[in-house]
């Protein structure tokens, strides 16, 4: 009877032990956002201010040079959505917005021209959950390049996984809020 309490007790932590380590890992691989080079990230944006918010449906995937392919997609998009892609740049823009109204330190470009980085929404699919379509996709932030300096344009963060349109910018407003100090 006593050996089979010890197997029982044994066997109780074990799963205990189990359960807490697959917790603790969890936790640490839950991260949402990233910054994709060590030296580069969202901390550049602290002096830009004119921000172009671009979304489009990338039809081909590039693997071998994923920031040049998603350079590349902003060049040739359109910063005036069309089709379903409305949808999803409305969403973006009213969350974007309301960021802009409240803190003041960002306003909208125009056009590439005269934008300080692109906020890009590649939709990769349309989710359809109770006669509500909702849009799926990854969402990067890219500083324009300084030709005088020789730095070339670059992704300076980027959504970790595929997210819903809204919480993607909302995981980016909230890591901006961050660097800039506003609370």
């Amino acid at each position: 009877m006593v050996c089979v309490r010890r197997q029982i007790q044994f066997i109780f932590s074990a799963i205990l032990l189990l359960a807490s380590w697959i917790s603790t890992t969890a936790q640490d691989n839950g991260s949402t956002t990233t910054s994709v080079q060590p030296d580069t990230h969202l901390t550049e944006l602290r002096d830009k201010h004119r921000a172009l918010l671009v979304v489009f449906r990338s039809r081909v995937l590039d693997v071998s040079n994923g920031e040049r392919a998603i350079i590349d997609d902003v060049l040739k998009a359109d910063p005036q959505p069309k089709g379903r892609n409305r949808l999803v740049y409305r969403q973006l823009a009213g969350k974007l917005n309301k960021y802009i109204l409240k803190y003041k330190s960002l306003t909208a470009a125009e056009g590439l021209a005269d934008a300080d980085c692109v906020i890009y929404f590649n939709v990769v699919e349309f989710r359809k959950i109770l006669d509500t379509v909702y849009p799926y996709g990854e969402l990067f932030v890219i500083v324009k390049g300084a030709p005088e300096e020789l730095k070339p344009p670059r992704v300076v963060w980027r959504a970790h996984k595929m997210l819903y349109a809204e919480d993607a910018i909302g995981d980016l407003i909230k890591e901006l809020k961050a660097i800039r100090g506003e609370s």
